[in-house]
């Protein structure tokens, strides 16, 4: 998940963009699934936020780390 510092829930589109890139570089680093953008406000209505969710799915339950090895 990422989050905009900024008390606003609707960034303009550069932020949206460098907010979006952020999370899908630590999703690359850090886990093994294609993920989707979700930004649906559902309970953080004064921020802005994204979730990194497995495409095809919802939570990323079950969704593995890579090895240490690789």
């Amino acid at each position: 998940m990422v989050v905009w510092r900024e008390h606003d829930a609707s960034p303009d589109d550069e932020v949206k963009q460098r907010l979006h890139q952020k999370l899908e570089s630590v999703v690359a680093a850090h886990f093994t699934f294609e993920m989707r953008i979700d930004d649906n406000m559902r309970t953080i209505p004064d921020h802005y936020h994204a979730h990194a969710r497995p495409k095809g799915g919802f939570y990323g339950h079950g969704m593995r780390r890579p090895s240490a090895d690789s």
